[in-house]
């Protein structure tokens, strides 16, 4: 009967050791580290959405006058350096260029004959010189026969009618050259006067081909020509409307469609961790393909520009595309 007493009595204390025991590992155990690692994980990693771009754009600015009358173009297609991308209305503008371009010839012809002057009152300056010269050596010499005959008429040498005709031949030669010297005179200014109508009809000459510069150049301006080889993106251009409210952005242009960009717009608290430089991954929701990696740009205000370069002429500018950051 003791033997049985003593032996329950020990099978009780070994059960309450091992219910302690127990009790205390069960205080001991740590917190479950599977869930709380998941947890940490997902709030390093965010999805945030956003359209694709081209990163690289050339801008074609509207002309300052017209209507927009023609759009040869399309957003999406292919242009070439110098194609036309669209019609600007140029009510008067050709007229203006054939009015500007006859004052021009006009002008020229007055040019033409103002030389032509010039030419024939040189003729005429060489002319009178020479007559003038000639006179003035015939008068030199009357001259000298003159003087010689009044000495000698003052001596009583030679008879009285010898020295007049001497002094009445110098008479009319000294009159003589008056007449040929003022003819000399007048054909030398005659030549500066013909030089000076030469002078202002070439000034006209300019000032009707700046006319016509300006009028062909207006009438360029009517036509809008794409600056670069690429692809149409954007265009503000609208048929009926005025060409200046396209502003700089009447066409946009993008030169190499490998080269993109996306704009992302995170919460405050995730751009916060978001630093230039950061590695993404961009989804293209359009096409089941991977992945493509790429790289935040810059950070402007509240967004965030992520580049990356596309691997398929299947992804364009204006998709929507996922793309994932891990926060710093």
């Amino acid at each position: 009967m003791r033997k049985w007493v003593l032996l329950s009595a020990a099978v009780l204390l070994v059960g309450l050791g091992a219910l302690a025991l127990s009790m205390w590992f069960r205080r001991a155990a740590p917190p479950p580290v599977r869930l709380a690692g998941a947890a940490v994980i997902a709030s390093h990693e965010i999805t945030l959405q956003g359209k694709i771009r081209p990163r690289h754009i050339v801008g074609v600015a509207a002309p300052p006058i017209g209507m927009v009358e023609a759009l040869p173009v399309e957003v999406g297609q292919e242009v070439f350096r110098d194609q036309v991308l669209a019609r600007v209305g140029a009510q008067g503008l050709e007229s203006a260029r054939e009015a500007a371009a006859s004052d021009l010839e006009h002008a020229q012809d007055q040019v033409a004959k103002a030389a032509a002057a010039v030419t024939t009152a040189r003729m005429e300056e060489s002319r009178a010189d020479a007559d003038a010269g000639r006179a003035r050596m015939a008068l030199d010499r009357a001259e000298k026969t003159y003087s010689r005959q009044r000495t000698l008429f003052t001596q009583g040498a030679t008879p009285r009618l010898t020295f007049e005709k001497a002094e009445s031949e110098y008479q009319g030669l000294v009159k003589e050259f008056e007449i040929m010297d003022a003819g000399a005179r007048a054909a030398r200014d005659q030549v500066q006067n013909a030089l000076r109508e030469v002078t202002a009809k070439k000034k006209i000459v300019q000032d009707r081909e700046q006319q016509v510069e300006e009028a062909q150049g207006n009438l360029q301006a009517a036509e809008v020509r794409s600056p670069v080889d690429g692809t149409v993106v954007g265009r503000k251009a609208e048929i009926g409307k005025p060409a200046i409210d396209g502003g700089g952005e009447f066409f946009q242009i993008a030169t190499d469609l490998y080269a993109l960009e996306v704009t992302l717009e995170p919460k405050p608290e995730e751009l916060k961790r978001i630093q230039p430089g950061q590695q993404a991954m961009v989804l293209i929701l359009d096409l089941q393909s991977q992945g493509l990696p790429g790289a935040v740009r810059e950070i402007k205000g509240n967004q965030v520009v992520v580049e990356f370069e596309s691997n398929s002429p299947a992804i364009k500018p204006g998709m929507v595309a996922d793309v994932r950051l891990k926060l710093e």
